[in-house]
């Protein structure tokens, strides 16, 4: 089930909604002021997720840089 982010254009507070479909047809009420006014925003999980650091930057700290055991 997936977890959608609204922003509430009343009173500008922030809330999450766990629903069961993306095509849900429910109607979303603010959490804090109990507006309809609201608008889905963009998770911060979907901003992020390509933003730490890459495969290579962790390749130097991994096996070859370990010091030779003496195995070839």
């Amino acid at each position: 089930m997936p977890i959608y982010e609204y922003q509430c254009n009343d009173c500008n507070s922030q809330f999450e909604i766990l629903t069961t479909s993306s095509t849900s047809t429910e109607e979303v009420t603010c959490d804090k002021c109990k507006s309809k006014n609201v608008k889905k925003i963009l998770s911060a999980g979907i901003i992020g997720r390509n933003s730490g650091p890459s495969l290579s930057s962790h390749s130097q700290s991994g096996c070859g840089a370990a010091t030779k055991s003496g195995f070839s």
